[in-house]
């Protein structure tokens, strides 16, 4: 196999950890949904509390490492029965004047565990509107990692999302009413995401086409991060993909945690020559990860898709 690149971690050492005085964020930290705007750096994220329910809380950053996180959580659980167990994995997009966080609703009930995609809609952080998604022809199924485009493509949004074990893609005018899905990419032979894949960061847009940064999962449940372009026009279609992970759960604080050997993706903003990755680390903190644009570019191209459909 060719030269591999992977992912430098920044300052290795997480950059956000749990504050063990606050009940709500003392189990964990983790889900970062990153965006920066006018150098400014804003940042969602998925906190588990000592009550095991997932909130959401918020963040800001003069340079997407040093962090201040509010005392309180920016959202949390609605009463309806679709999040009563909680709201977990946010990512972050904007359209316009408008920001959409798309987010699992979690509700374990007696029977059986249901997750659902939800979306929210926010101008300032501070109010949020709920939207939630139907899927067409998959009512019940249990679906999350739900990551939206950043911006409309044939004049529609358009999502990636996950049941188990692959990655789908759909489409919507509205948000709303979404198409029945379409198979985008699977699991592979490859050791490291033989067991189920999920879509991690919003795609970003670049000359190969969209590159998304996606999670696979190994037969001992460990979770590294890949990366794949798929086509700029007719998304369902892969062009590249690596063979190989550009993450994996070596540090410490990703090996070691509430749910060990885990490193999670959520995020991926374009700084300078670089991609900076924010992920969660064991679900217990945040840390952040960074790669050179143009040698990722480049290795991708290396790895064409065989036939794609």
């Amino acid at each position: 196999m060719r030269s591999q690149i992977k992912f430098t971690r920044i300052n290795n050492k997480p950059i956000i950890e749990p504050d063990p005085n606050l009940p709500w964020e003392a189990g964990g930290v983790f889900a970062p949904a990153v965006i920066l705007e006018n150098n400014k750096w804003k940042m969602i994220y998925r906190s588990f509390g000592a009550d095991k329910i997932s909130r959401f809380g918020y963040a800001i950053s003069d340079d997407g490492i040093n962090w201040q996180k509010d005392k309180e959580p920016r959202v949390v659980p609605d009463e309806g029965l679709l999040e009563y167990s909680g709201i977990e994995d946010p990512r972050i997009v904007k359209f316009d004047d408008k920001y959409l966080i798309c987010y699992t609703a979690y509700a374990n009930k007696k029977r059986f565990v249901e997750t659902r995609i939800r979306i929210l809609e926010t101008k300032d952080f501070i109010k949020f509107k709920r939207i939630t998604p139907i899927f067409k022809n998959h009512w019940r199924k249990n679906d999350k990692d739900g990551v939206l485009f950043p911006e409309k493509i044939d004049g529609l949004y358009v999502m990636l999302h996950r049941i188990i074990p692959d990655i789908q893609i759909s489409s919507s005018v509205d948000l709303r009413k979404w198409t029945d899905y379409t198979i985008v990419l699977n699991p592979t032979i490859q050791p490291w995401e033989s067991r189920k894949i999920g879509a991690g960061a919003p795609p970003i847009k670049t000359d190969l086409g969209w590159l998304i940064f996606y999670h696979g999962v190994d037969k001992m449940d460990r979770y590294s991060m890949g990366a794949a372009i798929l086509d700029i026009k007719i998304t369902t279609i892969v062009r590249f993909r690596l063979p190989f992970p550009l993450l994996e759960p070596d540090a410490l604080y990703e090996k070691y945690g509430t749910v060990p050997s885990v490193v999670f993706g959520t995020s991926a903003i374009e700084v300078g020559r670089d991609y900076r990755l924010y992920y969660g680390a064991a679900d217990s903190v945040i840390a952040a990860a960074s790669i050179n644009k143009s040698k990722l570019l480049n290795t991708l191209a290396k790895y064409p898709v065989q036939n794609p459909l």
